[in-house]
């Protein structure tokens, strides 16, 4: 059997936070539920039980996501460790992911995701300026409430990593937004575009077109390609995944690959998905307590998502630059223009990558 990627929302789209580009937000308006309450235990229990079976010995990836999953409370997450234990009788590989704004983070929090070995992803969009569309529900500001965050990570030494949401404040002021990340030893990025919702049209200055996007792109490229020069590494996600795949090795970021694959997003009442980005009423493919995952990897629901990622168009395949790209991810192309900042950015930056991957891959 295969690996399996799951990610749960335990407070479904619940969130202390009022962030202006919220997709999630979106999505769930455009749902006939817009919230699915909390998860209960018994629940997220059945949900790792059925993913250990569905894997039989093979990785499991849980990854919990939000809205704010911390709202859910310590008592929830501390009972995941024992849940995991007493499930995992095929002695699978076990990866724990959890996203959160930070808000809410304290030395307990802290001390369990380190005693865990849970990987940590903060939502900061950089320096204050960068982060003025990330607010509070009455509009305050949260930069500094969340920056303060960092260094409660570092002291607990939780592994961590920053994903950043691309908007204009963050793309024209990159070299800045850098080099704060960098002055606070922080070594994982991950710069995630600012979409639009769904099948909407909005001239709202936060979101790029495709030259700027590829400007930023080259920008950001080329701190990285310098501190890599210098021994001071820092990963970027996407970054890393283009020199994996100038090595020919598969990359590890979902939408790289030119093509969806099955993932799992389960909401609070246990109605899964097939992808964070269409957690929507017309992409259901069924509830967790009815089926397993086996059952809902082969509904009909499941196999048009993927089938409908394999149309790419045929200018792509004729590009020069295809096996690099792919034709991006799915749920990106309605919104970024990646032909026109792809070809920008790989035309200044490829001869860049094909170094990194001989360093790299030999």
């Amino acid at each position: 059997m295969p690996p399996i990627s799951v990610m749960i929302k335990p407070a479904s789209g619940l969130c202390n936070m009022q962030c202006r580009y919220c997709f999630y937000h979106s999505v769930a308006t455009a749902r006939e539920s817009y919230s699915f309450g909390m998860m209960e235990e018994d629940l997220l229990k059945e949900i790792i039980g059925k993913a250990f079976a569905f894997t039989k010995g093979q990785t499991v990836n849980l990854s919990f996501q939000g809205g704010e999953p911390l709202l859910r409370g310590k008592e929830f997450f501390k009972k995941l460790p024992r849940y995991i234990q007493e499930q995992n009788t095929f002695g699978s590989d076990v990866h724990v992911a959890i996203q959160t704004n930070g808000t809410l983070l304290d030395d307990e929090w802290c001390e369990l995701f380190h005693r865990h070995h849970y990987l940590v992803g903060l939502s900061l969009d950089g320096d204050r300026c960068a982060n003025a569309y990330r607010v509070f529900k009455d509009g305050s500001e949260a930069f500094d409430t969340v920056s303060k965050k960092i260094s409660l990570l570092q002291q607990h030494k939780v592994d961590f990593n920053i994903l950043a949401v691309l908007t204009d404040k963050v793309a024209n002021r990159i070299e800045e937004i850098y080099r704060f990340y960098t002055s606070q030893n922080i070594k994982h990025l991950q710069f995630i575009p600012c979409l639009k919702p769904l099948n909407e049209t909005s001239d709202d200055r936060m979101y790029l077109n495709g030259i700027q996007y590829g400007a930023f792109l080259i920008k950001l490229f080329k701190l990285y390609y310098r501190d890599f020069l210098k021994g001071d590494y820092v990963s970027i996600r996407l970054f890393d995944n283009m020199v994996r795949l100038a090595a020919g090795k598969e990359p590890e970021q979902c939408g790289m690959n030119g093509h969806c694959s099955y993932q799992f997003i389960l909401e609070a009442n246990g109605n899964v998905y097939p992808c964070d980005y269409f957690c929507l009423d017309e992409y259901l493919l069924g509830n967790i307590q009815e089926k397993d995952f086996s059952a809902l990897s082969q509904s009909e629901p499941a196999r048009q998502f993927i089938k409908e990622s394999f149309s790419i168009d045929p200018k792509c395949k004729k590009c020069n630059y295809y096996q690099l790209c792919r034709g991006g991810c799915k749920r990106e192309r309605h919104d970024i223009e990646f032909c026109e900042a792809y070809q920008l950015f790989y035309k200044e930056c490829l001869p860049y990558i094909v170094r990194m991957k001989k360093v790299c891959f030999g």
